[in-house]
């Protein structure tokens, strides 16, 4: 009955418990995340737990595909673990010679030769992070879960245990994440996470190497060990940086709906956060944060209001560029060239 009931929430305890095989049973697994949030917490509450294993960060892109073959070539795993990838083509998959995991909460995919756990396989509507769903796994390391899932704008149901561990974190239950994130502690530490993963591929692996040996967010915030130390000062470096956009950014703000902010590509990517943070403070607007990056513009959509999976892929037709994600919050790329016509297109549909 327990299992019944679970399966219109989540994933079911019987997937839970095929999860904890397929980890106990590897000797050699290899984890390959997403590069924001949801995807290194769900990484890191594994890694912890299992204490084995080999985490990849993979950079956003429009999927895992052939390309990314390289990423384990020679770490021969005997699982591989995918967490937090929207879209892994079924090439990619076909070329990997041994079990493969797949954790996500994106809109379903239809795949072959894969172990897939999505929530929405049970509840079309249950976006979950996947952050959430490694926590259903391991039940340890509650600050990192609640970190992943308030990153992902999705408040958990351990929320009140985590305030009664970390009442200086969180003192009570927020109305919406938007509130824990950019009013309460625990938003800075979810920002010190996030920028931790920008810059340079070096520098990242090295803020992913120092977060697998932090043990409580005190090392961080009250920079008690060398690690910690290290995660706070690049963080205090780059938000620097976040902070002069933001302000560049909500200086530009108008009365319009419609809510445009590109940036050039000397700048470090912060579309999502920018994004974000924009959308909390300007709750009735429809918020496009842009990068200009190789001849696109490299985005981010939100909206508090607005299906933005539905709109994206109406004005995406016809232009030379991709995107997707959730229903108020998605990400995308469009040609430079086309851009200003994907834009008509949007407030058209937006009207």
């Amino acid at each position: 009955y327990n299992e019944y009931i679970l399966s219109f929430l989540m994933i079911t305890n019987r997937e839970i418990s095929d999860i904890r095989e397929f980890m106990e049973e590897s000797n050699n697994p290899v984890f390959l995340f997403d590069d924001d949030c949801d995807g290194t917490c769900s990484y890191l509450l594994l890694k912890k737990f299992y204490k084995k294993g080999e985490g990849i960060i993979v950079k956003s892109s429009p999927s895992l595909d052939e390309r990314h073959l390289g990423l384990i070539s020679d770490k021969k795993p005997d699982l591989l673990v995918i967490l937090d990838k929207p879209v892994v083509k079924q090439e990619f998959i076909d070329k990997i010679k041994t079990k493969i995991v797949w954790i996500d909460h994106h809109p379903v995919q239809k795949m072959k030769n894969v172990n897939y756990y999505n929530p929405r396989n049970n509840d079309s509507s249950d976006n979950r992070p996947t952050t959430y769903m490694a926590y259903s796994v391991t039940k340890s390391d509650l600050w990192i879960a609640t970190i992943g899932c308030v990153f992902d704008h999705y408040i958990p149901d351990f929320i009140e245990e985590f305030i009664k561990e970390y009442p200086d974190l969180l003192d009570r239950k927020p109305r919406d994440p938007g509130e824990a994130l950019y009013t309460k502690r625990l938003g800075k530490l979810v920002r010190i996470f996030s920028l931790n993963l920008k810059g340079k591929a070096k520098d990242v692996r090295k803020s992913i190497k120092a977060l697998e040996k932090i043990d409580s967010p005190y090392d961080i915030l009250d920079r008690r060990t060398e690690y910690g130390t290290m995660l706070f000062s690049r963080y205090e470096k780059l938000n620097k940086e976040y902070e002069c956009l933001l302000e560049e950014a909500k200086n530009k703000v108008t009365h319009e709906k419609l809510f445009i902010f590109i940036y050039p590509s000397a700048a470090t990517s912060f579309t999502s956060e920018l994004c974000n943070e924009l959308t909390y403070l300007y709750p009735d607007k429809f918020i496009i944060v842009g990068r200009k990056k190789d001849g696109e513009i490299r985005m981010s959509l939100r909206s508090k209001r607005i299906n933005i999976s539905d709109v994206l892929k109406k004005a995406l037709v016809g232009i030379k560029g991709y995107g997707g994600g959730h229903d108020y919050a998605c990400g995308g790329a469009v040609k430079e060239e086309d851009f200003e016509r994907f834009i008509e297109n949007i407030k058209e549909l937006i009207k």
